[in-house]
């Protein structure tokens, strides 16, 4: 019984799957500091406008 013969046939899933995974990560880290920066400069300017 060939215990690795799976991960030999399907290297090349793997590896773009954690490619793509990777990526997806950083790009919803990205986005969620975007709004969050983007929500902080809202609040800050309204509280000048006050």
């Amino acid at each position: 019984m060939k215990a690795n013969s799976w991960l030999k046939r399907n290297w090349m899933w793997v590896v773009g799957g954690a490619f793509l995974s990777v990526h997806a990560c950083t790009w919803l880290m990205q986005r969620a500091v975007r709004s969050s920066v983007h929500s902080e400069v809202t609040q800050q300017k309204d509280a000048k406008a006050d």
